[in-house]
């Protein structure tokens, strides 16, 4: 008569195996299900601002674009970038510029200047004076 043991220990491997899979999925869904809760309340959030005039856009981009950023979070492809990121964003966008323009931008960038505006306003204007000779004659 044959030896019940080995099937017995595979049933049990593969039993085993069932179920970490299945609470890995758990964890799994887990995530995904509070990514998805939070995707929607900021979306109903950006909704209710388009739809009582705080967005500063019309209604209509308003509400495209809140739905485009809760497709682009159910994705994961959207970030919270801290203040460093941000600033380090704005200094790459100086790099394309001629040297002296450059030098300005980084100015500005970095908080030297005249700041007027808003986004609200429709711009933040962001100023540096450079004073340069006048040629010798």
């Amino acid at each position: 008569m044959p030896n019940p043991t080995p099937s017995l220990r595979h049933q049990l491997l593969r039993s085993a195996s069932a179920l970490l899979i299945g609470l890995a999925a758990l964890g799994g869904a887990a995530h995904v299900f509070a990514a998805s809760k939070g995707a929607t309340s900021d979306y109903q959030q950006q909704v209710a601002a388009c739809n009582n005039g705080s967005s500063n856009e019309d209604k209509a981009t308003c509400l495209r674009e809140a739905g485009a950023a809760k497709q682009a979070a159910a994705r994961g492809g959207l970030s919270n970038p801290d203040a460093a990121q941000l600033k380090d964003n704005a200094l790459r966008r100086c790099e394309g510029l001629p040297q002296s323009d450059r030098i300005d931008c980084e100015k500005r960038v970095n908080g030297h200047g005249r700041v007027e505006g808003s986004v609200g306003e429709g711009g933040i204007l962001r100023e540096t004076v450079t004073i340069v000779p006048a040629p010798a004659k």
